[in-house]
């Protein structure tokens, strides 16, 4: 992860290499997320929608929210501060080209940041295309997206959409459905008092096949009881 933070602009180049479950929490600034690869899932609320390669969100300053970054996933964070006009509602949207190259060039950035240079015109220009970003409420979803928002863990895909999701995604359908699973247990599991009850309701044979899948997805153990996520 590569983080700079510039007067008004805090611009973090996120890389995952494994799946990294978010809190929810307001923020005093305002925050635009940009997904280059992979994905992930911002929670509002109840509900958890997806977000995917090529696509963007904005949260407004004093929004509750979560990031939920699925493995393999590399993103720009951008957080802008409340003396910065932007926008007052949240919303997922498609990048224009421009702001999609500029949030490309800062991700890739190698040289030192320096505000007066090149990284501050790029951090500016990225802010000042953000007004022409057509914001859509996050429920605006395709009948994809909107299975998956309805049943994150039991969704399914006809074979030939397998390397369509891969390449949108970041991974296969089993791969994020094991991902998603993991995020909903963990939220679950610190309020349970028959964790062998809910590892069983969401498909887990024993404890260690549990414990298995968060080495695998979280690169750490799980324990029944901890506030994991």
């Amino acid at each position: 992860m590569t983080t700079h933070a510039h007067y008004s602009i805090h611009y973090q180049a996120l890389r995952l290499s494994h799946l990294q479950p978010g809190r929810r929490q307001r923020h005093f600034k305002g925050r635009l997320l940009l997904v280059h690869q992979g994905s992930g899932l911002v929670q509002l609320g109840r509900q958890s929608f997806p977000l995917a390669s090529g696509e963007g969100a904005f949260l407004p300053a004093d929004t509750l929210f979560a990031w939920h970054g699925f493995a393999g996933t590399r993103l720009s964070q951008v957080d802008f501060s409340p003396r910065l006009s932007q926008p007052g509602r949240a919303g997922r949207f498609q990048p224009s080209p421009l702001l999609a190259a500029i949030a490309g060039k800062l991700a890739d950035w190698q040289d030192q940041p320096d505000w007066q240079g090149p990284y501050g015109r790029l951090c500016r220009a990225l802010y000042d295309e953000l007004p022409a970003q057509a914001l859509l409420p996050f429920d605006a979803l395709d009948p994809l997206m909107a299975s998956m928002v309805a049943e994150p863990s039991g969704f399914a895909l006809e074979p030939e959409q397998q390397e369509a999701f891969r390449h949108r995604f970041g991974c296969d359908a089993d791969s994020w459905r094991r991902q998603a699973t993991l995020l909903q247990l963990l939220r679950e599991l610190p309020r349970s008092s028959d964790w062998e009850g809910l590892l069983a309701r969401y498909g887990f044979a024993s404890l260690p096949q549990f414990e298995q899948d968060c080495r695998h997805w979280l690169g750490a153990p799980c324990h029944p009881g901890a506030k994991t996520g």
